[in-house]
């Protein structure tokens, strides 16, 4: 039936029903791109980029998430570390990058993988960078701010230890422990390879 609503189409009409479409996914990405515009102008007012003192370290295509921005698996920001903070450039506001300054950094989770900055600020602002950033970051912020993270896995297994839980639920819960931390070691090491091809 639809090769027969196709075929019964002048040529005319078919080309402009299809550049009806190209023109509608155009304008949901003129949209999407106008919202992560007005939510990023907020956090480079807060943050304004000004002469800074670079220390070399660089690191391209982090993920994060500023206000309703989220990364999802793509680089977000390229990330350029200074004497005075942190600059973010944001991959769709390449000529308004924001300096974060180290007192603004609210937390700093590492784990074996990444190191984890959230910044304080009135809406969720954080990105990761790879461990090699690490030793800037412990110059630069207090021991109350950088903590380590706590894997949730061995936080469940010290959960399951306790006496409280029925035998069968401890064996069930602890398979699907062992089960999610094995695919998340591979993930782990699918993404390792991949950021060793790309570098």
């Amino acid at each position: 039936m639809h090769t027969m609503i196709a075929n019964t189409l002048p040529p005319a009409q078919s080309l402009l029903v299809v550049l009806g479409f190209a023109a509608l996914i155009g304008l949901m990405y003129l949209a999407i791109w106008l919202v992560s515009l007005s939510s990023w102008k907020g956090i480079a007012k807060q943050f304004p980029m000004r002469d800074v003192n670079f220390t070399g370290d660089s690191f391209k295509k982090q993920e994060g998430r500023a206000g309703n921005i989220t990364s999802g698996g793509h680089g977000l920001f390229d990330i350029r570390l200074a004497a005075e903070g942190v600059c973010v450039y944001p991959f769709f506001a390449r000529r308004n990058p924001c300096l974060v300054p180290w007192s603004a950094i609210r937390r700093a989770s590492v784990s074996d993988s990444s190191l984890h900055i959230v910044v304080d600020y009135e809406r969720s602002f954080e990105f990761f960078l790879p461990t090699e950033a690490l030793p800037a970051f412990q110059a630069k912020l207090t021991p109350q701010t950088l903590h380590h993270a706590v894997s949730p896995f061995e936080a469940a297994k010290a959960a399951l230890k306790d006496d409280t839980h029925p035998r069968w639920m401890k064996a069930i819960a602890g398979g699907a422990v062992k089960l999610a931390e094995k695919e998340y070691e591979k993930e782990k090491k699918r993404r390792g390879q991949r950021h060793d091809d790309v570098a």
